[in-house]
C-alpha cells in the first residue's frame, strides 16, 4: 500500500462517479476513525447524537455530492475564467438542508460539507482543465476561493442557521446573531473569503479557506500519507493524524464551547500521547482511551470536532491522489 504524494502527483480519479466515492469514502472514515478522542465514533455516542446519525447524513448527501460535480461541468466552458459560477454557498446550503432532514442527530457534517465543497470543485476543474498535478490542485483551488461572491457568504450564514451551530466565533462584525449581518455583509460587499479571512482566528475552517488549505494538504496530508506507509493501517493514520493536528492547533470547537485554556491543554495531552507513537503503540493506545474517556464526561464541550473536520479533507486529498486499502 506504500503510496508517495509530492507536487507532481497526478489526480488518480478519472470521472465524477470516483469523485464522488472519494466524498463519500472520506467521510465514512473520518466518522469511523477509532478511537478519535472526543469525537463520536464507532464505540462512543453522544445523548443526542449518535454515529449512526452520522452515517445518515454522509448518504443523504451524496446525491447533491453528484449534482455539484454535474452541474461544475456542464458550464464550465462558459465561465472557464471565472468561478463564481461555481456558487459554494448554494451547495452549502442544499446540503445542509439534506443533511437536517435525513437524521435527528442535528448538526452532524457541516464541517464535512464546507471542507469538502471547494475541494471537490477543484478536482472536477482539474480533471477538465487537463491540469491534474497537486501544484495545479493548490493554483486552482486558490482561484475558486478568490472568485468567491457575497451570495455565497450569504448562503454560508443560511446553512449555518439551518444547521443550528453557533457560527464563525466570536467577531466584531458580521456576526451571525446580529439581525443585521445580511445588511453589513451586502452593504460591505463581504466575499466568502474575505468573511473567512475576517474569522480565520476564531475558526479552523476558516482558517483553512483563507490560507488555501493549508493545514489539509501541506501538514496533514504528508503525515497521514507518512502513517499510512509504516503502518499499513488506515484506522491508526487517521487516528494519528487527528492527533498530529490537534497537537499543533488547539481546537476551535472546544474553545468556542469552553475557553482556549481548556482546548490548549487537550492539544498538550494530544502531544504527549504522539510522543508514545500514537496508536502505533500500547502504551499510546491507552492514553488515548484515557482521554478518549476524560473528554466525553464533559457532554462534548470538549469535543475537538474542528479538527475532526480537518481530516476529512485529508482522507479526501489521499483518495483522489491514489490512496487504495
Amino acid at each position: 500500500m506504500l503510496i508517495h504524494i509530492d507536487k507532481d502527483s497526478n489526480l488518480s480519479v478519472k470521472t465524477i462517479d470516483d469523485i464522488v466515492r472519494c466524498t463519500s469514502l472520506s467521510s465514512l472514515l473520518e466518522v469511523a476513525g477509532w478511537p478519535k478522542p472526543g469525537n463520536v465514533h464507532r464505540t462512543r455516542d453522544y445523548p443526542n447524537t449518535r454515529f449512526e446519525h452520522f452515517l445518515a447524513a454522509i448518504a443523504a448527501i451524496q446525491p447533491n455530492f453528484n449534482n455539484f460535480c454535474i452541474r461544475i461541468k456542464k458550464i464550465l466552458k462558459i465561465y472557464e475564467k471565472k468561478y463564481s459560477y461555481i456558487k459554494l454557498g448554494r451547495f452549502f446550503k442544499d446540503s445542509a438542508e439534506t443533511m437536517i432532514e435525513w437524521q435527528k442527530g442535528g448538526n452532524v457534517i457541516l464541517g464535512h460539507i464546507l471542507i469538502l465543497a471547494p475541494l471537490v470543485a477543484t478536482t472536477v476543474l482539474c480533471l477538465n482543465l487537463n491540469k491534474v498535478r497537486l501544484c495545479d490542485f493548490k493554483n486552482i483551488l486558490k482561484k475558486i476561493i478568490n472568485d468567491t461572491t457575497v451570495q455565497d457568504t450569504i448562503d454560508l450564514y443560511e446553512s449555518i442557521r439551518i444547521s443550528n451551530v453557533g457560527g464563525l466565533g466570536k467577531i466584531e462584525k458580521y456576526d451571525i446573531n446580529d439581525k443585521n449581518a445580511i445588511n453589513q455583509l451586502q452593504n460591505d460587499k463581504i466575499t466568502l473569503k474575505k468573511i473567512f479571512e475576517f474569522s480565520q482566528t476564531n475558526d479552523t475552517i476558516s482558517k483553512e479557506y483563507a490560507s488555501g488549505f493549508n493545514i489539509i494538504i501541506n501538514e496533514g496530508l504528508p503525515y497521514f500519507i507518512d502513517t499510512v506507509n509504516k503502518t499499513n493501517n488506515i484506522n491508526i493514520a487517521t487516528v494519528n493524524t487527528f492527533l498530529f493536528i490537534l497537537s499543533k492547533y488547539p481546537d476551535t470547537l472546544i474553545i468556542k464551547k469552553s475557553n482556549y485554556n481548556n482546548a490548549n491543554l487537550v492539544s498538550i495531552k494530544a502531544k504527549e500521547i504522539l510522543d508514545y507513537d500514537g496508536l502505533m503503540s500500547s502504551k499510546g493506545k491507552q492514553l488515548i482511551e484515557n482521554l478518549d474517556d476524560y473528554l466525553y464526561k464533559e457532554n462534548g464541550k470538549l469535543n475537538p470536532g474542528a479538527t475532526a473536520d480537518l481530516i476529512v479533507g485529508v482522507l479526501f486529498c489521499a483518495l483522489i491522489f491514489g490512496l487504495r486499502f
